[in-house]
């Protein structure tokens, strides 16, 4: 059976600030700019591949502690850099929006101006030259505490690369993976849904995204919050030595107690949206 879309630290659970607003729509995507490693293997972009509806709107949001400036094009054609969009630079909490339309395009790549080996694409997905290459997709919940994907795709796609995305049903990112298709062309990923994260609701809607034109086919996930056990005892392991000295956390300075806080989210027991209101707080009342 068929499935099509109708409407990117990889493996693990996305340590990213996010606020959460009604501002952004059922057809509003947000692309992270997480902390860069220079030259280093760690990803700019989150998720580097983006599906999305003709007409959606996409906003990049600036988590490192340096500017970037979002550009369209790539960086090995440089005449042709921002002729479709280009964001003005981007300093740390500073965001950049756009609507996107179909006109022909399967999609746009963009990179980073000032860091230009960081590229990324948005593709549509709703795109009618997109091969409908997805032939089986399912999951399951083992024990309560792990998410198990398998499917088929298209042979074509073999020893591939593809990428799964789970997003909230405010269609923030909470999840990414990276992975390859097998030998046989079928895939299986398992996702650890033991933390936090997973009990702030139920309804969330899983993208496998790959190949070239890209594809996204979407299922939509039911976790039951009650039915997942937690570890009372972890804030006995957050009790770590307090001071009156300040540190820097996400390009803010925030009071050295606020560690604790930071350690239970580590734990899974507050929530992002808890540390980005801390992180607003202490940006508003504690900075020079």
């Amino acid at each position: 059976m068929t499935l099509r879309a109708i409407v990117i630290f990889s493996g693990v659970l996305l340590m990213l600030p996010i606020t959460t607003s009604t501002v952004f729509a059922e057809d509003s995507w947000i692309i992270f700019i997480n902390p860069y490693d220079n030259f280093g293997k760690n990803e700019l972009f989150q998720p580097r591949e983006l599906p999305i509806q003709s007409g959606d709107r996409i906003t990049w949001q600036n988590n490192d502690s340096t500017i970037h400036k979002i550009v369209s094009g790539v960086p090995e054609h440089p005449d042709y850099a921002g002729e479709y969009f280009s964001s003005e630079s981007l300093g740390t909490g500073k965001g950049y929006s756009i609507n996107l339309e179909h006109t022909g395009f399967a999609g746009y790549y963009y990179f980073c101006e000032i860091h230009p080996w960081f590229t990324g694409k948005i593709f549509f997905e709703d795109n009618p030259n997109v091969i409908e290459s997805t032939l089986d997709i399912s999951y399951k919940i083992r024990e309560d505490k792990v998410l198990e994907v398998s499917g088929l795709v298209d042979s074509d796609f073999a020893n591939t690369e593809y990428d799964i995305l789970v997003y909230n049903n405010q269609n923030n990112l909470v999840y990414q993976q990276g992975n390859m298709f097998n030998q046989d062309a079928t895939f299986d990923s398992s996702i650890d849904i033991s933390k936090e994260i997973w009990r702030m609701e139920q309804d969330y809607t899983l993208k496998l995204v790959y190949g070239v034109p890209s594809e996204a086919t979407n299922i939509p996930l039911n976790i039951q919050s009650n039915t997942i056990s937690y570890d009372s005892g972890s804030l006995e392991l957050c009790q770590i030595p307090l001071s009156d000295l300040e540190f820097i956390w996400d390009g803010v300075n925030v009071p050295n107690w606020y560690q604790i806080s930071l350690c239970w989210f580590d734990k899974g027991l507050i929530t992002e949206t808890e540390v980005r209101y801390s992180l607003d707080f202490f940006r508003e009342n504690l900075q020079g």
